[in-house]
């Protein structure tokens, strides 16, 4: 049971979000309205993608190591260790770097302490003047966090439940998060949509994607998944099917109210049936299992390695570059995605990966679910 190919999701989502954000810093009007280039115009859609692959393979790796492990305090102290190594420092490193180079009055405002603070333990994103004051892609970082902490506290439970609890709690809880959200926020304001955003984004509001994936390890755990993604001969069309009904569905949907934030039914439900065609397409890549179409997306499978430092820098890179009044949008695509790559490579190589094989351990192969424990540690390294 290995999947190397969400890393080409992965790689996917990060990419759909650089060029989503250089079109809009850098007003890109002339970006294509229709054919297959006009969903980089919805790329903030790779962010969801991120959140329903973290549903899955953290689940994925929480439920093999409470196989392997005998107590609570030895899973708790595996599960915190493997994510605050992958997580933190480069969080820690691009925040650094985005006030050196792009906020530097910050180290003059006497005020910039208390963002420091909620960046450093992850807790912006409940404060309106705080998400986005340092680094803005890392609001979902937080929410990222969030649901480790969450996940850490309920894994046993989510592990042995029935899969229907799963998918109800999350419904309700997201649903009714973001319908209470909703009639609280003021749109018409000078901040825009920004303030339902913020609202609408916490966790709760997002724990029917996470659902979406947690739902999706407890099917490929099962004998039923198992069978299903390595020997049923249908797999491939029944999965494939089931994305494009629902992928299709949501981006009629969603180009009928383009508008989003100012519909109560879009804000409240639609990401319900992304996250869906989401874990759709997913369950689709775990079906593959062709060594050629394994070795030809070699290439982005390391690109989905370097995903979480794509998603850190690029908006580092985008700012620097948009100070250049000379600068057109489609000159500097290419370049932000180069630079944003180099980066990304450099700091996974010296930085990220030393830090995660210093600090990271694994179990004991002693548990029959071991093959699991396995791909699940291998595909653990990126976060939304």
């Amino acid at each position: 049971m290995r999947f190397p190919l969400i890393d080409v999701l992965r790689a996917f989502a990060a990419l759909s979000v650089v060029v989503y954000h250089v079109i809009a810093h850098f007003n890109w009007t002339e970006f294509p309205i229709s054919g297959p280039l006009v969903w980089f115009r919805t790329g903030w859609m790779g962010v969801d993608l991120f959140f329903v692959i973290s549903g899955f393979v953290i689940s994925l790796s929480a439920f093999g190591t409470l196989d392997k492990t005998q107590e609570k305090k030895e899973f708790y102290a595996h599960f915190i260790r493997h994510r605050a190594a992958r997580i933190i420092p480069l969080h820690y490193l691009t925040c650094l770097i985005f006030i050196i180079y792009i906020q530097p009055f910050m180290f003059f405002d006497s005020s910039a302490w208390s963002q420091f603070v909620t960046h450093s333990l992850f807790i912006y994103n409940f404060f309106s003047t705080h998400q986005g004051g340092i680094n803005g892609v890392n609001w979902s970082v937080a929410v990222e966090m969030q649901f480790y902490l969450l996940m850490m506290i309920s894994a046993a439970k989510l592990r042995s439940c029935k899969p229907i609890e799963i998918a109800l709690a999350g419904l309700a809880i997201a649903w009714l998060w973001r319908a209470t959200m909703f009639p609280l926020t003021d749109i018409s304001g000078p901040l825009g949509v920004y303030p339902r955003f913020l609202l609408t984004t916490q966790l709760p509001g997002m724990l029917d994607e996470f659902a979406c994936g947690i739902l999706l390890t407890r099917f490929v755990r099962s004998d039923m998944g198992r069978h299903f993604i390595s020997k049923n001969p249908y797999r491939l069309w029944i999965t494939s099917f089931a994305s494009l009904v629902t992928m299709t569905c949501f981006l009629a949907i969603y180009w009928q109210n383009a508008a989003f934030w100012n519909s109560f039914w879009m804000v409240t439900f639609s990401r319900t049936l992304l996250g869906i065609a989401w874990a759709s397409i997913i369950l689709i890549v775990c079906c593959i299992n062709y060594k050629s179409i394994i070795t030809i997306t070699k290439p982005l499978q390391y690109l989905g390695t370097v995903s979480y430092g794509i998603y850190l820098w690029h908006l580092s890179v985008i700012l620097s570059l948009k100070t250049l009044p000379w600068l057109t949008a489609s000159r500097a695509l290419p370049v932000i995605i180069a630079v944003t790559i180099t980066l990304s490579i450099i700091s996974w190589h010296f930085f990220e990966e030393p830090i995660m094989l210093r600090f990271s351990r694994k179990l004991p192969p002693t548990a029959p679910n071991d093959k699991v424990i396995r791909q699940a540690e291998d595909h653990t390294i990126q976060p939304a």
